[in-house]
């Protein structure tokens, strides 16, 4: 007889393992897998041998005798056995096809490295990120102790702070459905700053909706990993930080050369899931309606019926031209159209995160507002340079609430502006980035082999312009009354130039210093000794400021 497939006893086991039966009890089922195979070759034996002895006469019938009732009993029980082995073998084959079932469960990869902890299926369909970021901080200021209104002391304290303690989870379901969630512990507060879905069926048009970045500030777009400075420049702060609506974005290859550069490379490529603003692309675009967060803010939910419309193109004009110095050119303009109701406003900080203007209390975004922001970054080698320019055009209301109504007291237009230039060159000769995580230097830390990571220099110059209109006095010198913005508690110019060095001990560590003089004209004026505000007597002295950071991003 043909003999039966037989699976190993180790596939067997594994298969127990791994499909909840035990693997004692599948060792068992083959051995008597074998001892019932061998039975069976032997009874087959037997009754080849006992049907050649009898040998009948022809007036004998199969009953009769001896030797025929010996024939048929072991007829039966090789019949039954060859059932019972029939059993065990259609077993074996159901463990083993439970097997590979299982074993099609498991991930085709995983992987914890510069990427965090990351696991892809096999087929590709499902992929996960697990990350983190850490920023450890330190600001040191010094000559602060003629700040106005200081009697007791420096006017800033020296400090260690967490700027910002995120984990992250990210990747895609079902090959097409990208999902980010990333919250903030920074300060032992939790705020969630990320949480959206992105469905990328087509490159040249997927669409997004959650909380996320708005597509407006070239730098706030930037991975906070990736900063050359510690603190943004002045231009991301007339922009929203983060916002809730839905976004349709999409990135086009350059017409005379087509990629099939898939999902999986990109992620592999690029350090994880960042779908919607971190690939360089011949172009790409995004445009969504947002609920709306004012300049340097964000938003969970909105108040009211009123919606912004935010857009932003941008290009690598000169992406797989052959023209290598202009390669790492990008291009762009983005921009923001809305009409809030009533809606708060936000205040600004110093580099060295010290409120410099605030709006009265009282004092909303309510008719028309829009911002322009045409952007650029330019990298070749080890060089780079980033500039953006901020224009926020907005009409404000003081208000004041009567019987549950709210009335206008003061209108005002404010047209504010800012700019922002940044250097920076990596001393050891790596390529400089933008985009995604940050440098990765050659050869990571390890003196005793000679390798110390990489060194990046930064210099940066920005200006942030507030208009003279919010500072609109509707009482009198003695008796002052400011509707918008009190120059008491808010400059009407900052400006800061400043230095940085940072070392990459590895893809994932980073230490950074700088050195940043934010000077300010108009407004943070002071009172007389007889109560009576001197406007613009002094402006806030400049802020100098040292600060340090411990990062570690994977």
């Amino acid at each position: 007889m043909q003999q039966p497939t037989k699976a190993p006893v180790l596939a067997i086991a594994v298969a127990g393992l791994v499909g909840g039966v035990d693997s004692a009890e599948a060792m068992v089922s083959d051995a008597q897998y074998r001892a019932l195979e061998r039975r069976l070759l032997l009874l087959e034996k037997r009754l080849e041998e006992s049907e050649a002895a009898k040998a009948p006469s022809p007036a004998a019938t199969p009953a009769t005798g001896a030797a025929g009732t010996a024939a048929a009993a072991s007829a039966d029980e090789v019949k039954q056995l060859k059932q019972k082995v029939n059993v065990l073998e259609r077993k074996v084959e159901v463990d083993e096809e439970t097997q590979k079932a299982a074993l099609t469960k498991f991930p085709k990869s995983e992987e914890l490295g510069t990427q965090g902890l990351k696991v892809i299926s096999q087929d590709e369909n499902f992929i996960m990120y697990l990350r983190a970021l850490i920023q450890a901080d330190g600001s040191y200021f010094m000559d602060d102790t003629e700040q106005a209104g200081n009697t007791n002391g420096d006017s800033y304290a020296d400090k260690f702070y967490l700027r910002r303690v995120r984990p992250i989870i990210e990747g895609t379901v079902w090959k097409y459905f990208d999902y980010r969630i990333m919250p903030d512990f920074a300060g032992g507060n939790f705020r969630l700053f990320d949480a959206y879905t992105d469905f990328r069926y087509f490159r040249h048009a997927s669409l997004a909706a959650g909380k996320f970045k708005a597509p407006v500030s070239l730098e706030r777009l930037q991975s906070a990993s990736a900063l050359p400075f510690i603190e943004r420049a002045f231009p991301t702060q007339l922009a929203p930080n983060r916002d809730v609506g839905v976004m349709l974005h999409g990135e086009f290859d350059r017409p005379d050369h087509g990629t099939d550069f898939s999902k999986l490379e990109r992620n592999r490529t690029y350090g994880g899931n960042f779908p919607m603003y971190q690939y360089p692309d011949f172009l790409s675009y995004q445009f969504g309606i947002f609920d709306g967060s004012r300049n340097n803010g964000s938003i969970d939910s909105d108040q009211n019926d009123s919606k912004e419309l935010q857009a932003r193109i941008f290009s690598h004009p000169f992406l797989h031209s052959g023209i290598e110095p202009l390669e790492g050119l990008g291009l762009g303009v983005a921009g923001t159209w809305g009409q809030p109701n009533d809606d708060q406003l936000s205040s600004f900080q110093s580099p060295g995160l010290n409120t410099i203007f605030r709006y009265n209390s009282n004092a909303r975004s309510d008719g028309t507002a829009y911002r322009v922001y045409p952007q650029m970054y330019w990298i070749y080698g080890p060089f780079q340079f980033v500039g953006e320019y901020a224009l926020s055009d907005q009409d404000l209301e003081n208000q004041t609430v009567v019987n549950g109504q709210s009335h206008a007291v003061a209108k005002t237009n404010e047209t504010s502006q800012a700019w922002n230039a940044t250097v920076s060159y990596v001393l050891t000769g790596e390529d400089n980035v933008f985009l995604n995580q940050g440098i990765k230097p050659r050869h990571p830390f390890d003196p005793f082999e000679g390798h110390w990571g990489a060194f990046q220099a930064a210099a940066r110059f920005s200006t942030i312009n507030f208009d003279n209109d919010v500072f609109e006095n509707t009482g009198t010198a003695e008796k002052p009354i400011y509707p918008f913005a009190d120059p008491r508690s808010a400059v009407a110019n900052a400006t800061t130039w400043a230095l940085g060095v940072n070392w990459w001990l590895n893809p994932n560590y980073k230490l950074m210093f700088d050195y940043s003089q934010t000077s300010y004209n108009d407004g943070a004026g002071t009172f007389s000794n007889s109560g009576v505000l001197l406007p613009y007597v002094r402006s806030l002295q400049t802020e100098k400021v040292w600060q340090t950071r411990v990062q570690v991003n994977f």
